[in-house]
């Protein structure tokens, strides 16, 4: 275990135990369990991702006979330089669960640690004497490592599935079968699978509206055709303010701000952001999803992702009510199967193929890997044993730059990737396609460091967990899997960033320009990129056409395009980016 530096140590705990936790400490101390309680009820200890009585062994006997155990670690928050705001909304969150369950009837033992989530509940069965701790199989893997390691020293805990999740093993394996070297995972198949196994939106074993996928009709860019609504605020109640206090004081020199906070961290306003969404948002998300504008970021986008992943909306809710509104007809079919296959595809698929990999460790022998750099020993050197803790590092296509300070937000010159940073920094989010077609296609075509980008997305954005991050970022972001969850790297040049945006109109490169002064450099990037990869992407049946396309050009103008390319990727590396200190 780190050791925290003793001053900040001490201001941790003054913080946490005094004006940090003040409010919430008085309120929570009526729940306290008494020696009858600890022994007569049956505990349960909550993760930091699984807010939800609706699941679970918190569901299945009534409030009067159960306790449970909830865990604040300073250990994972210093774990990575987490954005502040992913700090306060798992925080705030996390408090208010354990005082909404609190009021109704179930004794709660909230423990501040600043060891790990294993330790603090090892330390706290002994002080008091808590029988077996019963747990759904936590989603993260690092949690699953560190309270493996506590059994080992005798913590009593037994796990139990989630049922939190809409897909067992069983489902994936039946249309996968085992992993082995070599094998691609296509979701589309599995996506297929839980819809016939469900029936959501199937009739008569066929899919409503004729096809599994709209996919082809979500591409529209947003130009004003419907106006987009003004988004609830949810104001902090004093609870959420001792968080956003302490974050500031602890956490000062970590990612991010708390600046205008105003996530929901109630399940209430949880609740009113949902239905937000569901009557205001979905019924013109399909056509938008894809698209990206500075002024509307959100645009149509739920933004419900880290609720959902902390377990404060459960998918199958979210599935059954868009299903329903669908079949309503206020939500049209594309929107609605375009939101659907979000949870029920890609959010199912993904946390198997992490789970099916050991999170993508099991690539170590079959795909190229990179060593590791300053960023993963950073991300690691919290817990025991580094090896373990360590991501994985598959890199298929040799990327190992390191990550520029333009993540950091140092400006890059380039529109679109400094306004989804800015974005980023502000609110630890930003849609599927600025992450995918704009932050990740960047550093695909730079080869820079998979890993750095993981790790940075990791700790960036409020809705990362290991579990879909890694997956996410190592195989369809950068094609570091080598072809394991994509069948082809997506990457563009700057047409598809300027068809789909207005983030080119006012920057100073031109996206209809590939060489020369002015010109964008994400498209000399993509025909470098694809140049330098032909090796290995040049026979794929979904590459062919760009690379007909390179293979007309001359000579000449490659050397151009490479020309331009280095010197794009030598300016975004030419400034120092910040270091994160522990301690």
């Amino acid at each position: 275990m780190e050791q925290m530096h003793p001053s900040r140590q001490q201001t941790l705990s003054s913080l946490c135990f005094h004006a940090g936790m003040q409010t919430f400490s008085a309120r929570i101390a009526t729940a306290q369990p008494t020696a009858e309680d600890i022994a007569g009820r049956r505990w349960i200890y909550v993760p930091y991702d699984r807010f939800t009585d609706r699941t679970g062994p918190l569901a299945e006997q009534g409030a009067q006979a159960t306790g449970i155990v909830i865990v604040e670690s300073t250990a994972k928050a210093m774990r990575r330089p987490y954005h502040r705001k992913k700090l306060v909304v798992l925080i705030a969150n996390m408090r208010h669960f354990a005082l909404e369950q609190a009021a109704r009837g179930v004794a709660v033992l909230y423990h501040f640690s600043p060891k790990s989530h294993g330790q603090g509940l090892l330390e706290l069965q002994r002080a008091r004497g808590l029988p077996e701790l019963v747990c759904m199989t936590p989603a993260e893997r690092e949690l699953r490592l560190d309270l493996a390691t506590a059994i080992e020293h005798g913590l009593n805990m037994r796990f139990v599935a989630d049922t939190t999740w809409l897909s067992t093993l069983d489902d994936f394996m039946a249309v996968y079968g085992p992993y082995r070297h070599g094998r691609s995972y296509v979701m589309d198949r599995f996506y297929r699978a839980m819809r016939q196994k469900t029936g959501i939106l199937m009739h008569n074993a066929k899919p409503v509206g004729g096809q599994f996928s709209f996919d082809a009709e979500n591409r529209l860019p947003y130009k004003g055709q419907v106006p987009v609504p003004i988004a609830p605020g949810f104001a902090p109640d004093e609870i959420t303010r001792e968080v956003i206090a302490m974050v500031d004081t602890v956490y000062a020199d970590h990612f991010g701000t708390t600046e205008s906070f105003d996530l929901p961290c109630t399940q209430a306003d949880c609740d009113r952001m949902w239905q937000f969404a569901l009557t205001r948002l979905l019924p013109h998300f399909g056509p938008f999803e894809d698209a990206m504008r500075d002024d509307e970021p959100q645009l149509f986008h739920s933004k419900t992702s880290a609720l959902v992943n902390l377990g404060r909306l459960l998918p199958a809710a979210l599935i059954g009510d868009v299903a329903t509104a669908a079949g309503s007809g206020s939500i049209p079919m594309a929107s609605a199967e375009g939101f659907i296959r979000q949870l029920l595809g890609w959010r199912e698929f993904m946390r198997h193929v992490h789970q099916q990999t050991d999170g993508y460790r099991l690539l170590v022998d079959h795909v190229p890997q990179e060593r590791p750099g300053p960023a993963q020993e950073a991300s690691s050197s919290a817990y025991p044993d580094e090896e373990a803790y360590r991501g994985a590092r598959p890199s298929a296509l040799g990327a190992s730059l390191p990550l520029p300070a333009a993540y950091w937000g140092v400006a890059s010159g380039l529109r679109c990737v400094d306004t989804t940073v800015a974005q980023v920094i502000a609110e630890g989010w930003s849609h599927h396609i600025p992450r995918l077609m704009v932050l990740s296609n960047l550093a695909t075509l730079c080869g820079f460091s998979p890993r750095e980008l993981t790790d940075w997305f990791w700790f960036a954005y409020v809705d990362a967990f290991d579990w879909v991050v890694e997956p996410n970022v190592l195989g369809m972001s950068t094609y570091a899997d080598g072809g394991l969850t994509a069948t082809k790297p997506y990457v563009s040049g700057a047409a598809y960033i300027n068809r789909m945006s207005n983030l080119c109109g006012r920057c100073q490169f031109d996206p209809k320009k590939s060489t020369g002064p002015g010109s964008c450099p994400f498209t000399a990037l993509y025909w470098t990129f694809l140049e330098r990869h032909e090796p290995v992407l040049g026979g794929m049946f979904r590459m062919q056409m760009p690379y007909q396309t390179l293979r007309r050009k001359s000579e000449a103008e490659r050397t151009g395009l490479r020309q331009r390319a280095a010197e794009a990727i030598e300016h975004l590396q030419s400034f120092p980016r910040p270091e994160y200190k522990r301690g």
